[in-house]
């Protein structure tokens, strides 16, 4: 009988972190020897509940990475979601191939490499990045970006930004991802726009004047709030402009009207590719911007977390200043 290892995220588990658990369950799949399901279904952004997100808005090809895969609803899949294994079952299986497990492995709550794989973080980036070069969008989408891209990106050096803000929802004092992203740095709209603007310039150091002049900067944000502020940069542009209502977090459903469910995931989905067009990035904590520091091997090392540019200043001053005191101390280091 045919053995499975079984993807199926939790209902509102967003883009990015689906995308890592994915690559997880190739990764167990291939060290298993079996057929990976993918079950997208049921995740809150559509309103079509029985749709398997990835195979509407993603190419499904009968393999990735040499791990034949099937999509869900398929004829003949066995039933799964009795028992979801937890991710250190999952790395203890990886880690161990020839020990019994049941026929079918089904995996729900974050399986990302960083989760199960027990190997270096050298070998997880070449699965991250073998894995994310084998995604293609579905035509209309891929067709999206590169026509934005060619109007608005084409021939520039382009600064990618990424905030994620939570909008409203999610980091928040008290909220289940609270401290994951440091909201606290968007309190004082002057002083983060001085900082981003900084940010920015450093990543065009060491550029021509003439193409430092001319650069772009392509922000994308999930709160229109944070986009109004963006578009405040130097060369700002932006491709989204529909949000979720402040305060609904970023997988607000869009029902009926003009702008609905699936043009929102569109928006999403663009978003994250034509940051992956982009030269340099500035960002914050998110999963989303994953996508595209791994498949340009992390901009060349021109990128920066916003959370990590003070204390880098600090480390220096901090380094700077017990260098002096060592100079003092030992009068034969300053000769």
């Amino acid at each position: 009988m045919e053995r499975y290892v079984v993807t199926r995220p939790y209902e509102t588990s967003n883009i990015g972190s689906n995308l890592a658990s994915l690559a997880g369950a190739v990764w167990l799949a291939q060290r298993l020897g079996r057929t990976l399901v993918v079950d997208w279904r049921g995740l809150t952004q559509l309103a079509d509940r029985s749709l398997n997100y990835f195979t509407e808005f993603f190419e499904a090809p009968g393999s990735i990475l040499g791990v034949p895969v099937r999509y869900a609803p398929a004829d003949g899949l066995p039933p799964y979601g009795q028992e979801w294994l937890e991710p250190a079952q999952a790395r203890a299986l990886g880690a161990d191939p020839g020990a019994a497990a049941p026929d079918v492995v089904a995996l729900r709550t974050y399986h990302g490499p960083d989760r199960i794989m027990a190997a270096s973080d050298a070998d997880r980036f070449r699965l991250l990045r073998s894995f994310y070069r084998q995604l293609s969008l579905r035509p209309p989408l891929a067709a999206a970006v590169r026509e934005w891209a060619d109007e608005h990106l084409d021939g520039a050096f382009v600064v990618g930004v990424n905030v994620r803000t939570g909008n409203g929802q999610y980091f928040n004092r008290g909220e289940r991802y609270a401290s994951r992203v440091d909201i606290s740095l968007f309190a004082d709209e002057t002083r983060f726009l001085r900082l981003l603007e900084r940010a920015c310039r450093r990543r065009l150091r060491g550029l021509p004047r003439p193409l430092r002049r001319a650069a772009v900067v392509f922000y994308a944000t999930d709160s229109a709030e944070m986009s109004r502020l963006l578009a405040r940069l130097p060369g700002a542009v932006t491709r989204r402009r529909t949000f979720p209502p402040p305060g609904t977090g970023d997988m607000y459903l869009f029902e009926g009207g003009a702008y609905t469910d699936r043009d929102s995931i569109g928006d999403t989905l663009v978003d994250m590719f034509l940051l992956a067009r982009c030269d340099a990035l500035v960002y914050n904590t998110s999963l989303f911007n994953q996508y595209a520091r791994v498949v340009t091997g992390h901009f060349g090392g021109n990128e920066v977390h916003l959370e990590t540019i003070g204390l880098r200043r600090r480390a220096r001053l901090l380094g700077a200043a017990a260098e002096r005191q060592l100079r003092r101390r030992v009068p034969a280091l300053a000769r």
